[in-house]
């Protein structure tokens, strides 16, 4: 969350994954929708602890470190 507000995908993409895939571009695609929903439920459960921030643009949840 330093690099800013990110959306769940994006988040999901800067994370350590044990799989056999050198980068997030390598992922297949239903593990990246794994990762999404396995980062979105971290980052909801953070917002619950008031650690994150949401805030919806376009349609899109977007998550900031509350500073």
């Amino acid at each position: 969350m330093k690099e800013g507000t990110k959306n769940g995908y994006q988040m999901a993409s800067k994370m350590t994954w044990d799989i056999k895939a050198k980068s997030w571009e390598q992922f297949p695609l239903m593990q990246k929708w794994f990762a999404t929903g396995e980062a979105n439920a971290h980052l909801r459960y953070l917002q619950g602890k008031q650690q994150v921030h949401s805030e919806i643009r376009d349609g899109q949840v977007f998550y900031s470190a509350v500073t």
